[in-house]
């Protein structure tokens, strides 16, 4: 009989870290006995898993209204399921796991970060960033405790050995399927940005500089997703050009859009492994992200491969995106370099290493 294992994430939103979650557990079921833990009333989200995927989805109103609240209860419920060889896969909200590992309590505990440890150099971080990048790191603390840690870059791995003394940690990427696209010259290009429309993704940022560029350069912009910039963003986009685009969410929007897409912007503040820039490359889809954040410069092969813009310069993302926009041809050569290196984020370096990972703990 398959080993089961509680596959956690309290809260399911539109995200990435979503997208991962249901990759990785849709393969794991191949394996495993998968049993997803979550408390969310995104029941669209939840049809991406395989039937073979048992969603225990508790629906509580009151505690899905507070993260730390949610995060407790959903704990708590896996705790009250009583299972003897209970092993845990925490997907987002490590630290009450943790803490049960540190005072000693018994079952095997695999937790997955997804987010930079800190990024120091990137002076354009807001207050609210670096107190939540304090947060994390004082999370990480109690990683030692874990019996393994999954991360996404080795610059990562070097920290929780060294300064956390966290003895297993393996790099595991996120999993980019390659696909047969071809971008050509155009008269007018199309500009996007695709992905959570919040403060950490900064998609003001990318909204007023293409604005501000287009007044000197002919080109569409495109903004797909949801969020709580939404609004503010519809308001600039009505008092401004006619050339902008408002789509809204989108399920697999990259997928849909991939063939008008001719520039993917990302304008993150901070990130883990940012999947819309790997998803693009996956496209050739020539592509701009800031420097330094999360796997930017190993995707875009520091700058080989795309182009990057130093975090929270204005004038270097409108120089980088206007060297794109007026040298189309070099762009796409560029993303066809990335392309071709895009294969260390394939099925053995992701998903298989991740079946291997788990196996050597249980």
């Amino acid at each position: 009989m398959a080993k089961k294992i509680y596959l956690l994430c309290p809260s399911i939103q539109d995200g990435g870290l979503e997208k991962t979650l249901s990759i990785y557990a849709n393969f794991l079921s191949k394996k495993f006995q998968i049993d997803l833990i979550t408390n969310t009333f995104n029941s669209k989200k939840l049809k991406t898993f395989h039937k073979n995927v048992t969603i225990i989805n508790f629906k509580n109103k009151f505690f899905i209204k507070n993260r730390i609240l949610n995060n407790l209860f959903c704990v708590f419920q896996t705790l009250m399921m009583k299972e003897k060889k209970l092993v845990v896969f925490s997907f987002h909200d490590h630290f009450f796991w943790c803490l049960l590992k540190f005072i000693r309590i018994k079952f095997k505990l695999i937790i997955r970060t997804q987010t930079a440890i800190i990024n120091k150099k990137n002076k354009s971080e807001e207050k609210n960033i670096k107190k939540k990048f304090f947060l994390r790191n004082l999370v990480t603390l109690f990683y030692k405790y874990t019996d393994l840690v999954i991360t996404f870059s080795e610059q990562n791995k070097l920290f929780l050995e060294k300064k956390i003394e966290v003895k297993n940690v393996k790099v595991i990427y996120n999993y980019f399927p390659q696909y047969n696209s071809i971008k050509k010259i155009k008269k007018i290009y199309n500009v996007f940005f695709v992905g959570r429309l919040v403060p950490d993704k900064d998609p003001i940022f990318f909204l007023k500089n293409c604005m501000a560029l287009s007044k000197n350069v002919k080109f569409n912009i495109g903004i797909v997703g949801k969020g709580s910039c939404y609004k503010m963003i519809k308001s600039i986009s009505k008092k401004n050009n006619s050339n902008i685009k408002i789509y809204g969410y989108l399920e697999n929007g990259l997928k849909k859009l991939n063939q008008k897409i001719d520039i993917m912007c990302i304008t993150s503040k901070f990130d883990g492994t940012p999947n819309v820039l790997g998803e693009a490359v996956a496209y050739k889809i020539p592509c701009i992200a800031p420097k330094g954040v999360g796997l930017s410069n190993l995707i875009l092969l520091n700058g080989k491969g795309g182009y990057l813009y130093k975090p929270g310069s204005d004038d270097d993302f409108k120089n980088k995106l206007s060297s794109i926009l007026l040298n189309y041809n070099d762009a796409i050569l560029k993303s066809k370099k990335a392309y071709k290196k895009l294969k260390r984020f394939n099925f053995d370096n992701t998903l298989k290493k991740l079946e291997i990972s788990i196996n050597e703990i249980l």
